[in-house]
């Protein structure tokens, strides 16, 4: 036993050496379930201020973020972990800025390492908190699935009882990337092996190799025994989070009821997964417009500012003309989300912090300029407009603002200024030609400065277009649609081609669709062909087809879906989150590819020209 320990010790201190700084825990055993002192020892000449704090994350993918203490030469600080956590990931910062986050790559802290298997499973931890690292603490680990086969590759070889934890699943989604047919194999023996064990956790890693080989009959069949055999466990909690989800008009006797079940049969007390209801009720609390049960709740709910944001943005109208039916509650509701996220600011690091600003200013501006106080839009627009923030319409809502406080020439400057050194929208360009036969300027110099506009913007969208797909030529597919006849998108050759990737579960994209159907009657006598491409569905493909059939019968909606039901066309055109929409041009090149259909009718209409 005194070898393993050794060579444990010299493993976890091996690995500090290696850092810039250093942060390790105070007492060399870790307590769990409760407070845990960690030491902090600065690299050479990074200097440590009385607000500087440590942002943690752990390997229950949870944050948090904890005052430095001085102590001596070094840094105290104290963190009350989930009980299964297994890996810290810490860097230090001062409100957003980062002070010490060891040269990206964060500062790892080994928590559980009594024995070699525990070890073996606390360093496959670290290579899963990749991507959570990443985004929360804006580290830059390597999450290229080579990169990460290759670490757990080399961590089975000296540990190899790995190859039956729960980490070997998540090996083996990493390798789909590479070779999906090799890991969907080796997923089926896994599975093999987990079924064995009779446990709910294995039970579940075998429901999810089934679900990578889309074994929907051994998927379905497993679930029913797992439900039978743990009726309160973790894959019926899931169910019922999922009936919940999919209940229409919740109210707040019901979703009360649900946080009591959670909390009581299926013993749920994390916020996350409380917060799924919470999120629900305070939806329902603003959609009452009873602020103050809103604000009684934000502590339990997951992320109360984006909420406030959210509903504000919906009843401004999303544009500037549209009226405000109660103004009073709009504008206190998206006040708050300002307020809110400052708060937070000060109190931990917030990755997000700069993207969310801009939103929720965007919002308050279109606000304060519908209430008529044109200085203080102007003002909150401007300085979305100063960090870069703008999306295609929040330039038009600037320009807008911008008239009613600043001269025209002025307006004029920002205009000719935008449209030759960035993208602009169409409407944008047409503002400025406005502007020119208004003032009576020559408009040949317009016309070099559309010419312009149009090479930006077309070169902005190969780029893209370029980086994503490798090519502006789409790949060529084959699916079925809801009659079951195929569709092939080479069968639309010379045709104006919308590409429009959804799911059944996806918030955003059914927010999308009112605009969609638009389009879709604007061009129904047009060269024009819609595709909506469902995908990335967890269902059997008779269930989906039942699901999209009902959802297009009660919102009247006339799409033409064909089904991905393989997730292979998703995959090869990249995708990466949706509802991505997708431009094919008449000469067969992708023209657009993005998240926002907003300015997809002035693309439709350049291509009808």
């Amino acid at each position: 036993m005194k070898k393993i320990y050794i060579l444990l010790f010299f493993a976890v201190v091996s690995n500090l050496f290696s850092q810039n700084g250093k942060i390790y825990l105070k007492n060399p055993k870790f307590k769990i379930g409760a407070e845990n002192t960690y030491v902090y020892e600065p690299a050479q000449g990074i200097v440590i201020k009385e607000n500087y704090k440590a942002s943690i994350i752990d390997s229950y993918y949870d944050s948090q973020t904890q005052k430095l203490v001085k102590k001596g030469k070094n840094y105290e600080f104290t963190a009350k972990v989930a009980d299964s956590a297994r890996t810290l990931i810490v860097m230090i910062t001062n409100a957003q800025e980062i002070i010490d986050n060891n040269k990206d790559q964060g500062y790892v802290v080994y928590l559980k390492t009594q024995n070699a298997s525990e070890l073996g499973k606390t360093l496959a931890s670290e290579i899963a908190m990749g991507n959570f690292a990443n985004y929360f603490l804006k580290l830059k680990i390597d999450l290229k699935p080579e990169a990460q086969v290759a670490a757990y590759e080399k961590l089975f070889e000296k540990y190899p009882d790995l190859k039956s934890d729960k980490s070997y699943m998540s090996y083996l989604y990493q390798k789909s990337q590479i070779n999906k047919e090799e890991s969907n194999k080796e997923a089926l023996v896994f599975a093999e092996k987990c079924l064995k064990k009779n446990t709910e956790e294995d039970d579940m890693l075998a429901n999810d190799a089934y679900s990578m080989n889309r074994m929907s009959d051994e998927k379905a069949k497993l679930e029913k025994e797992i439900l039978t055999k743990y009726p309160s466990g973790k894959l019926a909690k899931n169910q019922f989070i999922n009936r919940f989800f999919a209940k229409k008009d919740k109210t707040e006797d019901y979703i009360l009821k649900c946080i009591d079940t959670c909390k009581t049969k299926y013993k749920e007390e994390s916020k996350g997964t409380l917060g799924i209801f919470y999120n629900s009720l305070m939806n329902q609390y603003l959609t009452d417009k009873d602020f103050e049960k809103a604000q009684k709740i934000e502590s339990k709910v997951n992320d109360p500012a984006g909420i406030y944001n959210d509903f504000a943005w919906g009843l401004t109208g999303e544009d500037l003309t549209s009226p405000i039916k109660d103004m009073d509650f709009t504008s206190k509701i998206s006040k708050r989300s300002l307020n809110l996220l400052e708060e937070n600011a000060k109190e931990s690091f917030n990755p997000q912090y700069q993207f969310q600003f801009n939103m929720y200013a965007d919002t308050y501006a279109l606000i304060l300029y519908k209430q008529g106080n044109y200085e203080e839009a102007f003002k909150y627009q401007d300085s979305v407009r100063k960090a870069n923030g703008f999306d295609a319409g929040g330039k038009e809502r600037y320009v807008a603002m911008m008239e009613k406080v600043k001269s025209k020439n002025e307006v004029r400057t920002y205009l000719e200024n935008e449209i030759s050194t960035n993208t602009v929208t169409p409407a944008l360009v047409s503002k400025l030609k406005e502007i020119y036969i208004a003032e009576n300027l020559p408009l040949a110099d317009f016309e070099k400065l559309k010419a312009k506009a149009d090479q930006l913007n077309e070169e902005e969208r190969n780029k893209k277009i370029i980086e994503q797909f490798g090519g502006k030529t789409p790949t060529d597919f084959a699916l079925k649609n809801i009659e079951g006849k195929e569709v092939k998108l080479s069968d639309y050759r010379g045709k104006i081609v919308v590409l429009d990737f959804w799911a059944t579960w996806c918030g955003p994209c059914k927010a999308s669709f009112p605009k969609m159907q638009e389009l879709v009657n604007k061009y129904k006598d047009k060269d024009v062909t819609f595709l909506f491409i469902n995908t990335w569905e967890n269902k059997k493909d008779d269930e989906v087809l039942k699901n999209v059939k009902d959802y297009l019968t009660e919102k009247k909606y006339t799409f033409n879906v064909v089904f991905d039901s393989k997730s292979e066309v998703v995959t090869n055109y990249k995708i990466q989150g949706i509802p991505t929409s997708i431009l094919i041009g008449k000469d067969g090149n992708i023209l657009f590819a993005g998240h926002s259909n907003s300015n997809l009718g002035e693309l439709i209409d350049a291509q009808l020209k």
